[in-house]
């Protein structure tokens, strides 16, 4: 079933009204609900809410220029558990890729 989760997610942000031209930075805090090192790109999914309060699920790539941090140590994707509280800065375009993942524990 996360397969399916990941699949979805990742057809979603890949599939979007963005052009190519158009990089958007984002942040989000949130709630880690998963993460894949075994896919290519590795992935990760997190639940935050949006400003109205609704909850929102954002799937991104972690690419080998991802910064990611615990504390203020150098970590990798695989040192993430789910249910970690992060604070995610990415790029969308016509995909999704975290620019920086910092957890919080």
């Amino acid at each position: 079933m996360l397969k399916v989760i990941f699949g979805i997610l990742l057809v979603l942000s890949v599939v979007s009204p963005i052009n190519a031209g158009n990089i958007v930075t984002k942040k989000v805090y949130g709630h880690v609900v998963a993460t894949d090192t075994n896919a290519s790109p590795n992935t990760i999914v997190i639940k935050a809410k949006n400003p109205k309060g609704l909850d929102l699920i954002v799937g991104a790539f972690v690419e080998d220029d991802t910064v990611i941090t615990i504390g203020k140590k150098q970590a990798g994707l695989k040192d993430i558990l789910a249910g970690d509280k992060v604070n995610m800065v990415y790029n969308r375009n016509l995909r999704v890729k975290a620019k920086s993942i910092k957890v919080k524990r």
